[in-house]
Order: C-alpha cells, then sequence, then structure tokens
C-alpha cells in the first residue's frame, strides 16, 4: 500500500512538471498576415502578440525578406499593454518586385519569429483585381506619398561621386532614398531633419546599400557618414517616418527644414553643393 502511494505522488509529480514545461516552451511571439498570397499592388497587414511584454520594451521590429535576401520592408509599430501590434506592408515599391516567397521575421528582445508569404503577379481572382483598380483610381485622385527634394533642401557631402544625387521621401516606406552614380570608394555625408525623416524609438536608423543592410556607418546625432563604393546607386535610410507628400504642410515643413539645415551645416561644414 506504501509502494502504491508512493508511486502516485511521483505521476502527479511528473504531471505537474511536465505541465510547467509545455507553459515555457510557450511561444513568446506569435505573428500572422490577413492572407497568405498578395500581388505587387497590396497591403500586407501583419497583426501579433507578444506573450510575455517587458513593460521596458514598447516596439517590436518586422522585416520582410526577399527571395533574393533583400530587404523588402522594415517596420517598428508599438506593442499596446495588451501585448498586441500591427503593422503595414505596401509591395508596390521596387524592393517587392520579385515574386516567391517571402520571409517576415519578428524580433523582440533577441527573440525572433518567421512567417511565409507569396508574391505573386496577380492573386488570379476578380475580387483582388477589382481592388487593385479602385487602389490605382484612388492613387490617381491624390497626393503621391513620394516627393523628391530639389538641389539644397538637404545638407550632404560626398566624395564616391562627382555627380549630385537625387534625394527621394518615400512615405508608405518611411525611407529617405538616395540615388548616387558611385565612380569611386568613399563617404556619404548627410544631415537629417526630422522634418524629413524621423528615426526610430531608440534614436538610429536602418542603413541599405543596393537594398542590403549595412553596419559599417557612424552616426552621430542627426549626420550620418555612410560608405559608398565603386557602382553603387541606391542608398536608403529608413526611419519612422519619412515625409508623406509635397503639400501646403509639407511646404511650411521644409522652410522650417531649410533653415535648420544651414544652421546644421554651418556647424558640421558640410556642404550645399556637390563636391567636385
Amino acid at each position: 500500500m506504501m509502494n502504491l502511494r508512493i508511486c502516485y505522488v511521483f505521476l502527479v509529480i511528473f504531471v505537474v512538471a511536465g505541465t510547467g514545461i509545455t507553459s515555457a516552451f510557450a511561444a513568446p511571439i506569435s505573428i500572422e498576415t490577413d492572407s497568405d498570397v498578395y500581388d505587387h499592388s497590396s497591403i500586407i497587414t501583419v497583426t501579433g502578440q507578444i506573450a510575455n511584454l517587458d513593460p521596458n520594451y514598447f516596439a517590436v521590429t518586422l522585416k520582410a525578406i526577399a527571395p533574393n535576401g533583400n530587404i523588402a520592408g522594415i517596420a517598428q509599430p508599438e506593442v499596446s499593454s495588451d501585448g498586441s501590434f500591427t503593422a503595414i506592408f505596401n509591395t508596390s515599391g521596387h524592393q517587392w518586385e520579385n515574386n516567391g516567397t517571402y520571409q517576415i521575421t519578428a524580433t523582440y528582445q533577441k527573440i525572433d519569429t518567421t512567417i511565409s508569404i507569396e508574391i505573386k503577379d496577380t492573386v488570379g481572382t476578380a475580387a483582388a483585381e477589382t481592388a487593385a483598380t479602385a487602389s490605382i483610381a484612388e492613387t490617381e485622385t491624390e497626393s503621391t506619398s513620394i516627393y523628391e527634394f530639389p538641389v539644397g533642401q538637404i545638407a550632404y557631402d560626398i566624395t564616391c561621386s562627382s555627380t549630385s544625387p537625387s534625394f527621394i521621401g518615400n512615405g508608405d516606406d518611411s525611407t529617405l532614398d538616395i540615388y548616387i552614380d558611385a565612380t569611386d570608394d568613399g563617404v556619404l555625408t548627410i544631415a537629417l531633419d526630422e522634418s524629413i525623416i524621423k528615426p526610430f524609438d531608440d534614436g538610429t536608423f536602418f542603413i541599405l546599400v543596393n537594398n542590403e543592410e549595412v553596419q559599417d556607418y557612424v552616426q552621430e546625432g542627426n549626420k550620418l557618414t555612410i560608405p559608398c563604393n565603386v557602382g553603387d546607386e541606391k542608398i536608403s535610410i529608413v526611419g519612422s517616418w519619412a515625409i508623406p507628400e509635397f503639400g501646403t504642410i509639407a511646404v511650411m515643413i521644409l522652410v522650417v527644414a531649410i533653415v535648420s539645415i544651414i544652421i546644421v551645416s554651418a556647424k558640421t561644414k558640410l556642404s550645399l553643393v556637390p563636391r567636385y
């Protein structure tokens, strides 16, 4: 009888311990998308849940990787008090031009989870085609979210090119794209104003060169020094917000930005014209 009681006690302990182990290994991050398949003019809505929310961390980083390994998009949505979060990716950008499987990874406190989606030329449904047509019509009637900055509105100095770069602000991707024609190895030094692009909550940016993430750049406040090499064509600076459109409000913002840039360029000795 005593042996049976001992066995029963061990059995209860084993079951409780096993239950505890299952709970401990519950997924700390879960994400899902509103569809499994998208075309090149879709809005991807990603929703997620943090199981063990840390009050000191208010955001989760989402990174979309294209089939060729390049970064297609980055988002850093805030996490609500119940641990939920939502992010949006727009597949109309050139980063999403390839067909195939894209990986979306969510990172919170160095813990990752990844899901896969498919991008095709068309999703093949009448409803999707109607929605795409309506989206295009709506886009044509509204102000564009892409704005090309005139020469002189952004303070910079470039040593890898003898020609002036082009600066394109993309509000959809929260990105400032810089198109260059690099004929030498050198650097691009640029002063950024928050009226043009804002950093993430930790004060940093994501830097891409030819759509590949780079780490060997230097940031000093709002001044970035980014290496560029022969053959480089594009440098992208990704933040939490970029100038969305060029309207009346944008004009007022840019006036303030120009004044700020003049002050910054005077202090940092950055040139408002390219170096020849």
